[in-house]
């Protein structure tokens, strides 16, 4: 599902960023790559800030919609 769709406050796992080759790499020099973990904070009108590792970064709608994630597994 796009980030944008994620319940606040509920740490997701990156699966997949479906951005332009330059934009993709930006998000990775931010640390939103596949794999990483990603906890919504706050989202308005489309607009997120999401924690990621000990950073909050701001996404824009259009970000939030090219991150795709899924709920991280559970070891029990």
């Amino acid at each position: 599902m796009p980030l944008l769709l994620a319940r606040e406050g509920e740490t997701m796992l990156v699966i997949r960023v479906a951005a332009e080759p330059k934009t993709r790499k930006h998000l990775e020099n931010l640390g939103i790559m596949t794999g990483a973990l990603l906890t919504p904070l706050s989202c308005s009108d489309g607009n997120m800030i999401v924690r990621v590792h000990d950073s909050r970064i701001a996404l824009n709608k259009e970000l939030a919609q090219s991150i795709i994630v899924g709920h991280r597994p559970s070891f029990a």
